[in-house]
């Protein structure tokens, strides 16, 4: 069975492993299980039987976004589906959104606490309406953040806003709808049209309640994902396997939803 994790880190060769430490020295709690580098995320693709994997940058700063969106580009292969990336804060997003669209990447990854921005704050209507435009996914952290941040920018409400305002909008809400905040969650966004990943929720909730959100949400509109390195490719995906789902919906939610929704 083809398996495509919606839901991937890597660094630089060269800055992995201070990317590594500085992330875990915001939350001590994260273990890495790569070394946070392509050749160690092939390594775990290939023990956890993954086909491909969608890697997330994030651009902190303004001046980073050209240099992460070439990196992308040059990432593109078999194995990997690199996402770009924008800041909010960037006066040039529409010329970045054309450069990924031409180079035929297929979306984007934002951070609202990384970035430090509300994901309903209206000043950042315009790029979500080219982002719609362009067709291009966009797939936002959602929820809470282990890290030290005031983690209320991306909250469900927040994201029922964006359905609402962007129905066109390929809109995709990491950890399950939103870190921490699962029964917001349920009671506003289930069903609604958005797209949630699996990423980082084993061992933070009961799979009762992990079935109960998927099924609510339709498993037509789950993907795979493991938020590697912070978590093992391999545990995830026998994880997956042993959720109350049928053999259906755990092929739609390994790979058919993502080839789908990349159109790969």
């Amino acid at each position: 069975m083809k398996i495509i994790d919606f839901h991937t880190h890597i660094f630089p060769d060269s800055l992995a492993e201070r990317a590594i430490k500085v992330l875990r020295d915001n939350a001590p709690e994260l273990n890495n299980y790569t070394d946070g580098t392509a050749a160690g995320l092939k390594k775990s693709m290939l023990s956890a039987g993954i086909s491909c994997s969608v890697l997330l940058p994030i651009a902190t700063k303004v001046t980073q976004v050209r240099q992460i969106n070439e990196s992308a580009v040059e990432l593109c292969s078999e194995h990997f589906i690199p996402f770009g990336t924008l800041h909010p804060d960037d006066p040039d997003f529409e010329k970045e959104i054309a450069f990924l669209v031409e180079k035929g990447i297929k979306g984007i990854k934002l951070h609202p606490e990384y970035q430090s921005f509300y994901i309903d704050d209206r000043r950042y209507y315009p790029i979500y309406e080219s982002l719609a435009a362009s067709g291009l996914v966009t797939l936002f952290h959602a929820g809470r953040d282990p890290g030290p941040f005031s983690n209320d920018h991306a909250m469900p409400v927040a994201f029922k806003t964006l359905r609402n305002d962007f129905p066109e909008l390929k809109l995709v809400a990491a950890h399950l709808g939103g870190f921490n905040v699962w029964n917001d969650v349920l009671e506003v966004l289930c069903g609604i049209g958005i797209w949630f990943d699996i990423s980082a929720v084993r061992g933070s909730l009961d799979p009762g309640l992990v079935e109960h959100i998927i099924k609510t949400n339709g498993t037509d509109y789950i993907l795979f994902g493991s938020d590697s390195p912070w978590f093992d490719q391999h545990e995830i995906v026998a994880w997956l396997d042993s959720l109350d789902l049928t053999m259906a919906e755990k092929e739609n939610i390994l790979s058919k939803n993502a080839i789908r929704l990349l159109a790969v």
